[in-house]
C-alpha cells in the first residue's frame, strides 16, 4: 500500500497517524462519499483546516490545506500554523518548539 500526504510519499503506518492541531478546533464536520473504485473522506474543522483522504486498492492520498511536520517515531503529524515552529530530530521524531 502506498501513502502519500499533500504529493509526498511517507511510509504506510498500521493504525493510521493521528493528527496533532497547532490551532485547537471545537467544531469538525465529516464526509464519506463511497465509489466503486474507492473512498473519499473530507473534514472540515472550524480552525479553517480542511482534510481530504482518497482511499483506493492500493493507495491512500491525502492533502491537508497546511504544512505538515511528520513524527514518524510516534505516527502522528503535526498540522502546523503560519507561526508554528518544529524541529525534526534525527531518529524522526517531532519537537514543537513554540505552542
Amino acid at each position: 500500500m502506498r501513502v502519500f500526504l499533500n504529493g509526498q510519499e511517507m511510509f504506510f503506518a498500521e493504525g493510521g497517524y493521528e493528527y496533532i492541531f497547532m490551532k485547537p478546533y471545537t467544531r469538525h464536520q465529516h464526509e464519506v462519499i463511497k465509489r466503486e473504485n474507492g473512498e473519499l473522506t473530507i473534514q472540515v474543522y472550524d480552525n479553517g483546516v480542511q482534510i481530504r483522504t482518497l482511499v483506493t486498492d492500493n493507495e491512500v492520498n491525502t492533502l491537508i490545506n497546511r504544512d505538515v511536520a511528520i513524527d514518524t517515531v510516534n505516527n502522528k503529524i503535526y498540522i502546523l500554523e503560519e507561526d508554528s515552529k518544529v524541529q525534526k530530530n534525527q531518529d524522526g521524531s517531532i519537537e514543537v518548539l513554540n505552542s
